[in-house]
């Protein structure tokens, strides 16, 4: 299909899928929050205004992303630390070998979805931008570990929201310039936006209505983090779902990354 530089215009599809992909995304928001999950619903709106504001930033953009590219080290780094520091203790400490388990389904899970966005020859064009589709899992994927959380832990704070804003800003702000290059509408970015907010609320609300069980948490628990390992190493390869292949020294890959690291070690000590 021809889409030779009329941009927005030339992809109405684009453009009705993201309006409607939106309409869904306030309503589910709304519902949960309405239904008590009001965490869940603030962190999802948060991440949708996140990469809403950097895909704004990224479509007029027209010079270098190296700063954009470093913030979503610190992001990749944040939730490679939150993944071991906060949920793979609390789900071994229910049970070891289940929590393990739970583990090796996420990144497994992860990866699948990965390899299948990857493998496809999407068609170019806003819904057909291949990293816009991998984007959009990964965001899925985020929503589940968000709904797991606050529904296995409710009382847990809403720090964890800010990996969410680190991760989401930089990523609206690379789709969002691929998304103009190939000719596609701004709209189509609301996918992955809407993706956590649309997947987190469900999950919360099954997550809490599963029988009170230390083996179900442990694998719950463990399925989050494993996902959430899987996501953060996306963020920190050059190969990510949202990172350009691009030159660097390996110095600005990994500073920003221990950096992302420290900051989630210190949220922890700060916020329990």
């Amino acid at each position: 299909m021809d889409h030779t530089g009329s941009g927005a215009a030339a992809d109405p599809l684009g453009r009705g899928a993201g309006h409607a992909v939106g309409l869904i995304f306030f309503c589910v928001v709304a519902f949960g929050a309405l239904a008590g999950y009001d965490k869940v619903a603030l962190i999802a709106l948060t991440a949708f205004g996140a990469m809403t504001a950097g895909a704004v930033l990224g479509y007029r953009a027209t010079g270098a992303s190296a700063a954009w590219q470093a913030l979503d080290g610190v992001a990749g780094g944040a939730m490679i630390a939150a993944a071991c520091i906060l949920l793979l203790p609390a789900a071994i400490a229910l049970d070891p070998p289940l929590a393990g388990l739970g583990v090796a389904l996420g990144l497994l899970f992860g990866h699948a979805l990965h390899r299948a966005c990857r493998e496809r020859a999407w068609r170019p064009g806003a819904l057909g931008e291949s990293s816009l589709i991998a984007l959009t899992v990964h965001s899925a994927g985020a929503g589940v570990v968000i709904g797991m959380l606050y529904g296995q832990m409710p009382e847990l704070g809403l720090w964890l929201g800010t990996v969410i804003v680190a991760h989401k800003l930089p990523a609206g702000y690379a789709i969002a310039r691929r998304l103009r290059a190939q000719g596609g509408a701004l709209a189509g970015i609301a996918l992955p936006a809407c993706a956590v907010g649309v997947v987190a609320v469900p999950v919360a609300m099954a997550t809490t209505v599963l029988p009170p069980s230390a083996a179900i948490g442990a694998v719950c628990q463990g399925l989050a983090a494993g996902i959430f390992l899987h996501v953060g190493l996306e963020c920190v390869a050059l190969e990510g779902a949202v990172n350009a292949a691009v030159d660097t020294p390996g110095w600005r890959i990994w500073l920003p990354v221990g950096a992302g690291m420290a900051l989630m070690m210190l949220l922890r000590i700060a916020f329990g």
